[in-house]
């Protein structure tokens, strides 16, 4: 290529408009790739091995399988160990998917705005190394985002309530989705999530190490319940464990162990959601406890999981806040009637100010 068929004088990068012409084997190949995102990724994807640098992506069992089930379904939950690929993963399929498929957005989203990018990174670090006859022509390419010739472009950002808010996406990935703040995650759901869904083939993919009982342990459990149970969702579960991984063996769990702890090796490895939360009840009673979707919500953060009895006996245990968008007000509603005790009820909001309460009681009647 000479000089201006270079993207930016980039020797590995085809401008915008550049014409290439075809041989009976590239055609061959290029069908078989548009058609076959596995064979895309195992005969044209290179990432960069910590021990071995730039080598072709050669994934394992359970990598195909997650590529398989993005491909075939339009959402998507991951439950995955630390360093197990999930994320090369992911991004490898988002690469075939905006090369082969026109017009195509696609937002990565992450915790940080440095993961985002350096996701970002990755596919462009495996599009740079791709066959020119396979690239697109280049429009834009910048830290942020990229948009190639065929109309399809990614941006990376952080997961915010504001991220992808205006525009009209085809695929997003939540990146450790787990790990994005309780209150950032509602809101996102809340007022961009509808936009997202609103098409009829977009893709949402949710890869995550666990942290805790917040959104994305709801999102799974849901996930797990059986077809017609209250609360089921449309995620299509993905579960990977530590043993999946090729070389990750009983040896490796103990030295593992020795060099952190039991506790987080149970979160990070296990993929426990309750491993690395200290709280003031034990893990492992918590995890007695079952999440249940509740009889009824409201818009102000109430949500009531047995209707009232009047025979019953109630407790209700208040903690207060200003109601200011910072803290929270948090209520919990305990049914004392006979044992065990039930929860009944939740109360969760930071903007409702503490004179006007009564406006979020539900209805008895």
């Amino acid at each position: 290529m000479n000089t201006s068929q270079k993207y930016l004088g980039n020797s590995n990068l085809k401008a915008a408009g550049v014409k290439i012409n075809f041989s009976e084997k590239q055609i061959e190949e290029y069908m078989k790739c548009a058609q076959d995102p596995l064979y895309f990724i195992k005969n044209y994807v290179k990432i960069v091995s910590l021990d071995k640098g730039l080598i072709p992506f050669e994934p394992y069992d359970f990598q195909e399988n997650m590529v398989r089930a993005v491909h075939n379904n339009r959402f998507v939950i991951a439950k995955l160990p630390r360093q197990s690929g999930k994320s090369t993963t992911m991004v490898s399929y988002l690469l075939h998917y905006i090369l082969f498929n026109q017009n195509m957005s696609v937002a990565i989203l992450a915790n940080k705005l440095s993961t985002a990018r350096e996701l970002l990174g990755r596919l462009k670090l495996a599009y740079e190394y791709l066959p020119m006859w396979l690239q697109q022509g280049i429009v834009e390419w910048n830290k942020g985002s990229i948009v190639l010739e065929n109309g399809s472009k990614v941006l990376a950002a952080a997961t915010s309530s504001s991220a992808v808010r205006g525009g009209s996406y085809n695929a997003i990935m939540l990146d450790e989705f787990a790990y994005v703040p309780q209150n950032v995650a509602e809101e996102f759901f809340s007022s961009v999530y509808p936009t997202i869904t609103s098409g009829k083939d977009t893709k949402v993919i949710i890869v995550s190490t666990p942290k805790g009982l917040n959104m994305f342990y709801r999102l799974w459990v849901n996930a797990n319940k059986r077809a017609g149970e209250a609360g089921k969702n449309e995620y299509v579960p993905i579960e990977v464990h530590w043993s999946d991984v090729p070389g990750r063996d009983e040896e490796w769990r103990k030295q593992t162990i020795s060099n952190t702890s039991e506790e987080q090796f149970r979160t990070e490895f296990e993929t426990e959601f309750l491993g690395s939360v200290h709280t003031l009840i034990h893990p492992e009673r918590l995890k007695n406890l079952v999440y249940r979707t509740p009889e009824y919500t409201n818009n102000e953060g109430l949500s009531v999981y047995s209707r009232p009895q009047y025979d019953h006996h109630y407790v209700m245990v208040v903690d207060t806040s200003r109601g200011v968008g910072q803290d929270y007000h948090a209520f919990t509603v305990v049914d004392v009637s006979e044992m065990p005790y039930r929860v009944v009820a939740t109360f969760r909001n930071n903007e409702i100010a503490p004179m006007v309460y009564p406006n979020a009681i539900y209805p008895i009647a």
